[in-house]
Formats: C-alpha cells, sequence, structure tokens
C-alpha cells in the first residue's frame, strides 16, 4: 500500500512587535553646533555661535534633607456659634497640629506658645510607617472667659517653621 502524507497545519509565527528605530540622542550643546553648522564643515565657528559652558549647580542636600511642612492648628474644646457668628471656645481648650516630614520615623523639636509664653516644649517622631501626623497637646489651658488669644506652634528642628491659629473664649 502506497504511503500517503497528510498535510500538516502549521502554525503561522507569531507576530513580532516591531521595535521603533534607533535614534542616536545627542546633547542640546551638539545639536546646536550642528544647527549653526559648526560641526558640518573645517570651518572654524565663529565666537558667538559656540556653545557656552554653562554652570550648573549641585543641589543643596542639607535644605531639603530636614524638610517639614506645617499644614494647621486647632484649637480643640467645647465650642459655640455666639451672636457676631464667630466660633467661641468655653472651658479648657488644647492645640492640635498636622504636619509633614521628609520621612517616616523623622525626628523634629518642638514648642507650644500661648499668647506670647511657652506653653510646652518637646521632642518626638513621625509615625515609623508614614511621613505625616496629626498631634495635640496632652496639656490644657483654660482662659477667662470674653478674652481673644493665640496660639502657635513652633518647629524649633531640624528648621524652624511656626503656624498659627487665634481664638475667642466665650
Amino acid at each position: 500500500m502506497p504511503k500517503v502524507e497528510t498535510p500538516r497545519t502549521e502554525a503561522a509565527p507569531a507576530a513580532r512587535p516591531r521595535r521603533k528605530p534607533r535614534i542616536p540622542l545627542i546633547s542640546t550643546a551638539v545639536a546646536a553646533s550642528v544647527t549653526a553648522g559648526v560641526l558640518v564643515g573645517n570651518a572654524p565657528a565663529p565666537a558667538h555661535l559656540a556653545p557656552q559652558p554653562v554652570a550648573v549647580q549641585a543641589p543643596n542636600k542639607t535644605k531639603t534633607a530636614g524638610s517639614f511642612s506645617l499644614a494647621y492648628v486647632r484649637v480643640a474644646g467645647a465650642s459655640r456659634i455666639n451672636q457676631a457668628g464667630v466660633t467661641c471656645y468655653y472651658g479648657p481648650v488644647s492645640f492640635g497640629i498636622g504636619l509633614d516630614g521628609p520621612k517616616p520615623g523623622a525626628k523634629f523639636s518642638y514648642r507650644w506658645i500661648v499668647d506670647g509664653k511657652v506653653f510646652k516644649k518637646g521632642t518626638r517622631r513621625l509615625p515609623s510607617y508614614g511621613r505625616s501626623d496629626y498631634f495635640g497637646s496632652k496639656k490644657q489651658v483654660k482662659m477667662d472667659l470674653g478674652t481673644a488669644h493665640k496660639v502657635v506652634f513652633q518647629l524649633t528642628s531640624p528648621q524652624r517653621r511656626s503656624k498659627s491659629a487665634k481664638w475667642v473664649m466665650c
């Protein structure tokens, strides 16, 4: 019996993705020289067309290494809105600050200043799981009713920054 070959069905080869043509990258100084015709001929370039050296200043790492930003200061306590439409507080109040730091666990020193007098100072770290924190003064202050006051949160290290809030007692 004669041998009959059965036709094979071959899968078409998978199409290769097209690659973008490679274009050599040149510096902007070389591109400017080519545009000006400096590198095309043997003639020397006029002085006003020759690329000029540019001084590049290295970034100042100490400036950004301890960069903190203060978002807001809040007064916390029992409050109500008075006849003038202003939120006023009664009873003891405490304070809170929202801040961002350069890295998780960053250390900083601070002061809470109430009406020009240091109310609380200390050192702490941002949480190890994030760069932001909100913390409050655990200490409370009680002021006379009908008086206006100002609280300042002052970051003292690694750099100095401050944020303030005003409040009225009613």
